[in-house]
């Protein structure tokens, strides 16, 4: 794979809004309209166009999108109502409450993905799960964070985030796991001091920091290895399972490498749901293959489409999305 060309400069003056907020704000400097910063804490601004006010929230939520369209993707569960009606593929699963009877959880055989149905940014999702006694604990930790738990069949491939905007996909990243390769020298640990190097802590940077946890420590164990294990040049070694960008994951640019097939796919979704602007998850089994309703599922809806990833990914070309963005904002009355 090619060598990073990740390069984020903040906007100053804005330094402390979440990255897609900076780069929403960076183009409406650009086009040197009238703008109010509401409430920085939340990402919350106003801008002013055609002597109308528009609100936007975290760069993206905003009237391009309706309440009722919003509320949709936020149930991951309603989500799956909507694809379905369209035909849309997606994982076969169950939607679980407390006090569920475990015999309910043979609908869905194993391997399993379980998960929240109403939180973000993978938290307490776990996948390919092969045992009932793992699939019992990942349910439990899940509703720790939600009263409605989702189970579903666990689809192998690879993950993509499709931008679509007004019906157009304008960029797709790959989010691939947070990751080091060895230099024969470097520790795991020192990889990870390097790679996180131009990384922040929040979202206030298109990529975060890889932080050595418990899981990756668990992660490397089941490799017979520890954050003092010195690879070899050239081995890549995965930290994690899950691809967030919030746990170290890059963003990998695939906007020109995705067959058309996906990216009509990625356009239905959001029409189902009648979603303006959205960030739809995408699992492609093998891109190799001839496109297919069974070499994919749509994972999920996103109506805060993180623009960050696609402006700086890790590797590839900046898409210069907000544009699109704040056009499809600005046209919203």
């Amino acid at each position: 794979m090619e060598k990073s060309n990740y390069k984020f400069e903040p906007l100053p003056g804005y330094e402390h809004f979440e990255a897609t907020t900076q780069i929403v704000i960076a183009e409406i400097l650009r086009r040197k309209l009238d703008f109010e910063i509401i409430d920085a804490e939340n990402n919350l601004i106003s801008v002013q166009y055609n002597n109308k006010e528009y609100i936007i929230h975290e760069g993206t939520i905003s009237d391009a999108n309706s309440l009722i369209a919003f509320w949709i993707s936020n149930d991951k569960w309603m989500t799956r109502q909507f694809l379905q009606r369209k035909g849309i593929s997606h994982a076969k699963g169950i939607l679980l409450e407390p006090g569920y009877q475990t015999d309910v959880l043979d609908a869905v055989p194993l391997p399993v993905v379980v998960k929240p149905a109403d939180t973000d940014h993978g938290i307490a999702v776990s996948t390919n799960i092969q045992s009932r006694e793992e699939q019992t604990s990942a349910i439990d930790h899940a509703f720790k964070f939600t009263k409605k738990v989702i189970v579903e069949k666990f689809c192998p491939g690879q993950e993509y985030r499709f931008l679509v905007i007004d019906y157009v996909v304008r960029a797709i990243a790959w989010r691939e796991p947070a990751n080091v390769t060895g230099d024969g020298e470097s520790s795991i640990q020192q990889l990870v001091d390097e790679k996180n190097m131009g990384r922040g802590t929040d979202y206030t940077h298109p990529l975060l920091k890889i932080n050595i946890d418990e899981e990756v420590i668990r992660h490397l164990n089941a490799l017979s290895m520890t954050p003092e294990t010195i690879l070899k040049n050239g081995e890549k070694v995965y930290l994690r399972k899950n691809s967030n960008l919030s746990t170290g994951g890059d963003s990998i640019d695939v906007t020109d490498e995705i067959p058309d097939f996906y990216k009509n796919v990625a356009v239905e979704a959001a029409k189902s749901a009648g979603l303006k602007i959205a960030g739809i998850d995408i699992i492609i089994k093998d891109t190799k293959v001839t496109a297919s309703p069974d070499n994919y599922i749509v994972v999920e809806l996103n109506a805060p489409a993180m623009l960050s990833m696609h402006n700086y990914p890790y590797i590839g070309k900046n898409r210069h999305v907000e544009k699109y963005v704040l056009d499809s904002i600005l046209n919203s009355k």
